[in-house]
């Protein structure tokens, strides 16, 4: 609903016509000598009367003080979203009440007073009516997914900025009375406002689903190019009872690698836990923890031995527990594994990753593999973190020792 009020709300600011009411403004006096040390050009006094406010009220047919009432709601229940949608509130009352001013100044000045006022107003409308759209068109596309939603983002932005620039050549030819000119970049106006309008209603479904936890640490839905490659892979074609695609989300994170350079890394989770992921992972990251790579599962075919094999930290798989009908918590996109390779799934007289032999015992001192000092135990960092953020971990199991798994057992 918030962004049908503000499309409304911007279809009615954008576009302008006008027609003169029956209501007559008083008799324009010419004005005489100076204003204020500004001296009235001979043509001035003709162009602001007759190009800018005409002799009678104008009646917008989309009134601009109504658009801008539209925009105020439409933000208000965006904030809770970005509070940058508080200067928007601001920035459109000021621009209606622009538009008012405009509309009625001639009943309280006249003269030279008229002159320098009116198109003080008129270029003050112009400026506010502007800066109110970018500031509302660029905060929304801040809260929108960009990934999902990229290209109809840039389109809104791109259509925007041609709909500006026809508005200010129009300002600009009203100033000097060329209106049979200006005619035509009204009409480029109508037709882009409208696109980017359309893009803006598009993105409605985007809105609000783009978190930041901190920088280079956030989480969207499924972007286009990312579900193509999951389905077949990770995710199965046929539709399940268990998890849809509508419910995961894609999270970016940095990560310090084994040779201690900063990596981008990607997981793929449940939405109910996407911030608590952000969130354990920017912790991991502020202590430098080492995690050799943070890929998706569908770089290896969705083979989660082969994933394990090469150390691959990963989250979202829809497979079965190994061995079992059951189907895993990776499946519900739940569960996270922690440098696989290092760190094993341990059952009876069986181990999963296959090459992880050096891992099986997870005694440091009697270790020897050569990133022991990596290995998750209980009690250090990577486990106080995890668990701080509402997960359990597979290494405290009784039946099978999964240390590299870490459940989320806290659900939001």
């Amino acid at each position: 609903m918030a962004i049908f009020l503000i499309a409304i709300g911007l279809l009615f600011t954008g576009i302008d016509f006008s027609f003169a009411s029956g209501i007559s403004y008083p008799a324009y006096v010419e004005p005489q000598g100076e204003f204020m040390g500004v001296a009235m050009g001979e043509n001035i006094q003709t162009y602001v009367t007759k190009y800018i406010l005409g002799d009678r009220m104008a009646i917008d047919v989309l009134p601009d003080m109504v658009g801008c009432i539209l925009i105020i709601i439409g933000v208000s229940l965006m904030v809770k979203h970005n509070k940058k949608y508080i200067q928007c509130m601001a920035l459109a009352a000021v621009t209606g009440l622009l538009s008012l001013t405009l509309r009625v100044l001639p009943f309280f000045v006249n003269s030279a007073a008229l002159v320098v006022s009116a198109l003080a107003v008129f270029f003050l409308l112009a400026v506010f009516e502007l800066w109110m759209e970018y500031t509302v068109i660029y905060t929304t596309v801040g809260i929108s997914d960009d990934l999902a939603n990229q290209g109809t983002n840039r389109r809104m932005q791109f259509l925007w900025w041609i709909s500006a620039g026809a508005r200010m050549f129009i300002t600009a030819l009203t100033f000097v009375g060329l209106f049979s000119v200006s005619r035509w970049y009204e009409a480029v106006n109508v037709i882009f406002v409208l696109l980017y309008l359309y893009q803006l209603i598009e993105s409605r479904k985007y809105v609000g689903v783009y978190k930041v936890y901190k920088e280079g640490f956030n989480s969207a839905v499924i972007p286009d190019y990312i579900r193509e490659k999951m389905l077949g892979v990770s995710f199965p074609v046929e539709p399940n009872r268990d998890i849809s695609m509508e419910e995961l989300r894609y999270v970016r994170v940095l990560h310090y690698d084994f040779a201690g350079e900063i990596q981008e890394g990607e997981l793929v989770v449940n939405q109910k836990i996407a911030w608590q992921t952000m969130r354990a992972f920017y912790q991991l990251y502020k202590i430098e923890y080492p995690i050799e790579k943070v890929r998706l599962v569908d770089d290896y075919e969705a083979d989660d031995e082969l994933s394990m094999e090469e150390n691959n930290s990963s989250a979202f798989n829809y497979r079965r527990v190994e061995g079992k009908e059951e189907l895993s918590k990776h499946a519900l996109g739940l569960a996270i594994d922690i440098n696989p390779l290092i760190n094993p799934y341990v059952r009876e007289n069986e181990y999963f990753p296959a090459n992880a032999t050096e891992y099986l015992e997870r005694d440091v001192e009697k270790c020897t593999g050569p990133h022991k000092e990596k290995m998750i135990h209980k009690g250090d960092l990577a486990y106080r973190i995890f668990r701080r953020n509402g997960f359990e971990w597979g290494g405290e199991w009784s039946h099978a020792k999964d240390y590299q798994h870490f459940v989320a057992k806290r659900v939001k």
